[in-house]
């Protein structure tokens, strides 16, 4: 399958090293406004076409699918333009940057019975499947509590510190802990809590704590912050025990304790190349067999986490005003 990349920054050559890596896919096409960044990022993997627009990709017969990998505030437009020349897509989160648009794109590409999906590698990994086979095993038992975060100090990162790129904690951080619990606990709650939120100088937020509470008794508090120390992991407890993650975005290590605190089960579930090429395989399953969509990320987990988003960002803005 022919990949097509909008965008030459970090995310892409992350997808374009991991595409090198598989004999399913081929590094085709790279699109960039900066016309000397995409030539150098085709010579370093590999591509066969360079396209210094975005259309002029798209106008690319040969382009089988388009990953698109710019900056939030970008997504959008791009996507209805992949629409327009009825090209699939596989798009890095946060998918839109509002929760209309994120509908709306959805509704557009199901009513041309064309696909597309959100890049959540998370919830395409192996990870996700050993997690839920683990709580059907009823490990932890009941009552469960889980806690789920990603702390990273990047701030100061241009795309994140400013709210017109589609900035802030929640859309580059906190949908990694939101969707965990989401896969986890289901999209069911009874009640969402949103507290703790901090804003930069430019009102972009860099810091928030979201709980949900199930109506079965099960809770989970979320947190995003990217101003502190890094700090990624994931747990979930219950009467009977425990499970740790290492990792909220690309687990690769698994430990089950006992209600006693002993460790009773460690898996290792490491990506073999990287964790992008799940997200892929699946892509070119759903293609294949004529869906819209991934199975592993529907577009209706995609908007219900999107809700969240939109509920976090409302709460700011209204400390802000």
């Amino acid at each position: 399958m022919n990949i097509g990349i909008i965008g030459a920054g970090n995310i892409a050559k992350k997808m374009a090293n991991t595409v090198n890596c598989l004999e399913e896919f081929c590094n085709y096409a790279v699109a960039s406004r900066d016309i000397e960044k995409a030539k150098a990022f085709k010579l370093e993997f590999g591509f066969k076409k360079v396209y210094g627009n975005y259309e002029e990709l798209l106008q690319d017969d040969n382009v089988e699918l388009v990953y698109v990998a710019t900056v939030h505030s970008t997504h959008y437009d791009i996507m209805k333009l992949c629409l327009q020349y009825n090209k699939p897509v596989i798009c890095e989160k946060c998918f839109t940057t509002s929760l209309n648009d994120t509908i709306g794109i959805y509704r557009n590409f199901e009513d041309k019975k064309l696909f597309v999906t959100e890049a959540l590698w998370t919830s395409y990994m192996p990870s996700r499947q050993i997690i839920d086979a683990l709580l059907k095993d009823n490990v932890v038992g009941k009552n469960i509590v889980m806690h789920a975060q990603f702390r990273l100090p990047i701030s100061q990162v241009e795309r994140l510190k400013r709210k017109d790129l589609g900035g802030g904690s929640m859309m580059d951080l906190g949908i990694y802990p939101v969707s965990f619990v989401f896969r986890t606990l289901g999209f069911n709650y009874a009640s969402c809590f949103v507290s703790d939120t901090q804003l930069n100088e430019y009102g972009a937020d860099v810091k928030e704590t979201i709980e949900f509470c199930y109506s079965n008794g099960a809770k989970a508090v979320c947190k995003a912050d990217c101003i502190s120390d890094r700090q990624t992991d994931v747990w979930i407890e219950g009467d009977e025990g425990k499970i740790l993650i290492d990792s909220v975005t690309c687990p690769c290590h698994i430990e089950v304790y006992d209600k006693n605190g002993q460790v009773v089960k460690t898996i290792d579930c490491a990506p073999k190349f990287g964790g992008f090429e799940y997200e892929l395989w699946s892509c070119k399953r759903a293609i294949d067999s004529g869906k819209t969509e991934c199975h592993e990320w529907t577009h209706n987990d995609s908007i219900e986490t999107s809700k969240i988003v939109e509920k976090v960002l409302n709460y700011a803005n209204n400390i802000r005003e």
